[in-house]
């Protein structure tokens, strides 16, 4: 099973996700929760768009692959 990586803050919060972007665990580091609240919501946040984003981008280019010899309209 496939599983992507989003950071933030330099790896103080990391997220992983499946290739399907199911969450599938959050690390966070002692460093991060000294951050306070606020600190720590953006930094999760951000490490699951990073996550998100590579996953889109690694399942984009699975499909240009999958359809690259393929004249398909709408893709």
């Amino acid at each position: 099973m496939m599983e992507i990586l989003g950071e933030s803050g330099g790896g103080l919060v990391k997220v992983v996700v499946s290739g399907n972007q199911e969450p599938r665990r959050v690390e966070i580091s002692p460093d991060a929760l000294a951050e306070g609240a606020d600190i720590l919501s953006d930094l999760v946040a951000a490490a699951m768009k990073d996550a998100y984003e590579k996953s889109t981008g690694i399942m984009r280019e699975r499909m240009e692959d999958l359809t690259g010899g393929l004249n398909l309209p709408g893709l």
